[in-house]
């Protein structure tokens, strides 16, 4: 793909809060010290995954796909994970959020932490892994699937317990792995972690794509975009609230470049490009909490998909062909779950 939907500094990653903003207040509903509570538990052995491989011979493909549902704990810098799965099957994508309220609010679903199967890692930063290991401790049966080089910037960023790594299962992109029902192919994504991924995670006829953190839309997360039947992207900032904002022009730069973030008008553009009948919801992530805000982003892209004639709704409920649902995911608490 020739077209760049969007387009950062030596300075180590590390020295800045979540890359690109300040750390979450005290009190949103995980500002929770990593690992808090944590009790001892026996530690797997780290399993090795192939390709093509059924990473749960607890669970078979029937003939009558179950339906996929999909939930998120927040999204932005201050914490990032959600939820995908058909209740009895699932697996989280990122650890981000604190692993308690990650369990209640699954609970409130009727969802029970033994079924998810582990954390689908996208890269490595804090906002993404913060509380994947105080997850992994709490559940020992889940796994962390990353590919190993995601693996290696975890541990060489973060501050997290190294036997994290005994609940490792290396993944690779453009590989097939299968949880049930579920099957997961990761794909290569442009951003500044390290081996940076998104993912197409498709339950019978439904596909959902899991694309966040891009400065651009590289041509395999393309490719899978295209083929999907609902879309978690970014839309991370207004262009021109970055301009004239608070943050320093080097930030800004990395923010704006080929390895940062996307912004609305960008990701508006590319929605309304490959928009299909067949896409039916779309949810916007990682929303600038300085940057951006839900109206500006839902109206940016809204107003791109209506002027190539697309019916964009705002209740997910009795959706008629060819309309999308069109949704800005919360900053610092959790959707609604959502069947797809």
């Amino acid at each position: 793909m020739s077209r760049r939907y969007n387009r950062r500094s030596s300075r180590p990653l590390e020295d800045l809060p979540s890359l690109f903003e300040a750390p979450a207040p005290d009190d949103t509903p995980f500002a929770v010290a990593a690992g808090a509570g944590d009790d001892a538990a026996d530690i797997p052995t780290a399993c090795a995954a192939s390709d093509d491989m059924v990473l749960d011979e607890r669970y078979t493909g029937t003939a009558g796909s179950p339906r996929l549902m999909y939930m998120s704990f927040g999204s932005g810098s201050s914490g990032n994970c959600s939820y995908v799965g058909t209740g009895d099957c699932g697996i989280l994508v990122d650890g981000g959020v604190d692993n308690n309220y990650v369990t209640e609010r699954l609970l409130r679903c009727g969802i029970d932490m033994s079924t998810i199967h582990g954390i689908l890692l996208t890269h490595d930063h804090a906002d993404h892994v913060r509380y994947s290991y105080a997850l992994l401790r709490r559940n020992p049966h889940m796994r962390l699937y990353a590919t190993p080089r995601a693996l290696e910037g975890l541990l060489r960023r973060h501050n997290l317990s190294r036997r994290i790594k005994d609940y490792h299962a290396p993944i690779y992109k453009e590989h097939e792995y299968r949880f049930g029902p579920l099957t997961v192919v990761p794909f290569e994504t442009s951003h500044d972690g390290t081996d940076n991924a998104g993912y197409s995670i498709t339950c019978g006829r439904t596909t959902l794509v899991v694309a966040t953190d891009m400065g651009v839309v590289t041509p395999r997360a393309d490719y899978y975009m295209r083929r999907a039947t609902d879309l978690m992207i970014e839309a991370n900032y207004d262009a021109a609230m970055l301009a004239t904002g608070r943050y320093p022009e080097y930030l800004k730069s990395r923010i704006r470049s080929e390895r940062g973030h996307m912004d609305n008008t960008a990701t508006a553009a590319y929605l309304a490009e490959i928009h299909t009948p067949a896409l039916r919801h779309i949810f916007l992530c990682h929303l600038s909490q300085d940057n951006n805000t839900p109206g500006i982003a839902r109206e940016t892209v809204a107003a791109a998909l209506a002027a190539r004639g697309i019916d964009v709704r705002d209740c997910p409920a009795d959706l008629p062909a060819g309309a999308v649902y069109l949704h800005t995911l919360p900053r610092f608490e959790a959707s609604d779950l959502y069947r797809l």
